[in-house]
């Protein structure tokens, strides 16, 4: 059983690392040709991901696609089960974002190098804060930013308390937050997992907007929190039964 799980995986890592090179290749010449703008990069990162899915056959659904749309002036914030998080939001979340990350997830497989080219990317060891980094990008990014309120996946696949300094420097900059919530990226890739789950069911909720400005910044925080935990709750018994 332990050879065949060894062989599915190396199999498994040989046709993603395939069709990553495949992609890689128009990235670098889509970066000559935009190097400055990235939306070459995004769109491409956006077809990779959603090719990726497809390989793995992951079955995925998105609902309440219609609070992304005639948004202005906002961040996203994720829970955070799972490194599919990241091929999930690229592939299905209606709009580009850049994503917030520690500088030592840009080691991670697949989305590293993008992360270092199109990532908010908070480096200690050049003596930067997140407080800073994260005001200056709420200022610059061309896109929305996306936070993990949580600050690092979830070992068990429940939610942790949320961080909260991250989201406030959002919500003091007067941007609207978008939360958004994933269920099944952890049954598809635990933290202990050593090879991704094919076919399993992958699924975005949008939640509506939260404003700062009808609220209140702390406020804002707080009622972020609550309906991605309610959310995640009420979901995931639901969603595990149909998996």
């Amino acid at each position: 059983m332990r050879i065949a799980d060894e062989f599915r995986r190396l199999w498994q890592g040989v046709r993603l690392f395939a069709l990553i090179s495949w992609f890689h290749g128009f990235k670098i010449a889509g970066n000559m040709i935009d190097r400055r703008g990235g939306v070459i990069e995004q769109r491409i990162a956006r077809l990779m991901s959603r090719r990726i899915l497809a390989v793995l056959d992951m079955h995925v659904t998105v609902e309440g696609q219609e609070h992304a749309k005639f948004i202005e002036n906002y961040a996203v914030a994720s829970n955070h089960l799972s490194y599919l998080d990241w091929v999930l939001i690229l592939a299905e979340f209606p709009n580009s974002v850049s994503f917030i990350a520690k500088r030592a997830v840009t080691l991670m497989p697949v989305f590293g190098s993008y992360l270092r080219n199109r990532g908010v990317l908070i480096d200690r060891r050049k003596g930067q804060t997140a407080r800073s980094v994260i005001r200056d990008a709420a200022v610059s990014s061309p896109w929305p930013l996306l936070i993990f309120p949580e600050g690092t996946r979830s070992p068990d696949g429940n939610l942790q308390p949320f961080r909260r300094a991250g989201i406030r420097i959002l919500t003091d900059q007067g941007l609207k937050l978008l939360p958004i919530v994933l269920l099944g990226t952890y049954e598809g890739l635990s933290r202990e997992a050593r090879c991704i789950r094919k076919g399993q069911r992958l699924h975005m909720i949008i939640l509506p907007p939260i404003d700062p400005k009808q609220i209140g910044a702390a406020a804002a925080c707080d009622e972020l929190e609550r309906v991605i935990n309610e959310t995640y709750d009420a979901r995931r018994a639901e969603f595990e039964r149909k998996s």
